[in-house]
């Protein structure tokens, strides 16, 4: 019988199959990280990602009594360079910003983890979130689809991760479609809530208006 490859379950078959002991966590964890050293030199989605450090939370996250309700259990998630991870640098994509990792997570992170889910690695974005390619001088990420081709932006990064199967779920910003671009440039599917329905603590700043989490 043919493994199964871990890589190709949504979310709601990983937690399905975390719940009922089918899987754990770090058999997630290590599918994607293999995913992710094997992928990422040529697709450069990732600004930051911590093998060791994903494998202990996903192993923390096995060891919690309340783990076959949780509603994220075991599932990976890529997380933007705009949003705080505790001991991750949030660059912005930009060279100009400080490398000092973050003190504590991001609202946002703080629930994920709360529901199970592994912060799989910080992703690379445009520049200050302005444009709408993936390119700065952190760094290049290029369009799993089409190595020729880049990502989209803001958040090509995220977009990127997901398409290239290194993770399962993907945080996104977006003012101006900076979800949704990535999202079709890499055949995938982006949601951009409605503004204020999910918390932006955390997130940098674009404005107050238009700034979304997704």
């Amino acid at each position: 019988m043919e493994a199964l490859d871990l890589t190709a379950l949504t979310a709601a078959e990983i937690v399905e199959r975390v719940h009922d002991g089918r899987l754990s966590a770090v058999e997630v964890a290590r599918a994607h990280l293999a995913r992710i050293a094997e992928r990422e030199p040529w697709v450069g989605a990732f600004q930051e990602h911590e093998p060791e450090r994903v494998l202990a939370e996903a192993g923390a996250v096995d060891s919690r009594p309340d783990r076959f309700a949780l509603p994220l259990a075991g599932v990976p998630v890529a997380v933007t360079d705009n949003v705080d991870v505790a001991g991750y640098p949030t660059r912005h994509g930009s060279a100009a910003t400080s490398s000092e990792p973050a003190r504590r997570d991001d609202e946002l992170v703080k629930r994920l983890r709360g529901a199970g889910a592994v912060m799989i690695g910080k992703t690379r974005m445009s520049e200050l979130g302005i444009w709408g390619f993936t390119h700065s001088a952190l760094g290049v990420t290029r369009n799993p689809l089409d190595l020729e081709l880049d990502p989209g932006g803001s958040s090509g990064g995220s977009a990127a991760a997901v398409a290239a199967g290194m993770a399962v779920l993907a945080f996104g910003t977006d003012g101006g479609g900076s979800i949704r671009v990535p999202a079709a440039y890499c055949g995938i599917v982006g949601l951009k809530p409605t503004v204020g329905l999910v918390s932006v603590e955390g997130v940098t700043p674009l404005s107050p208006t238009l700034d979304h989490v997704g």
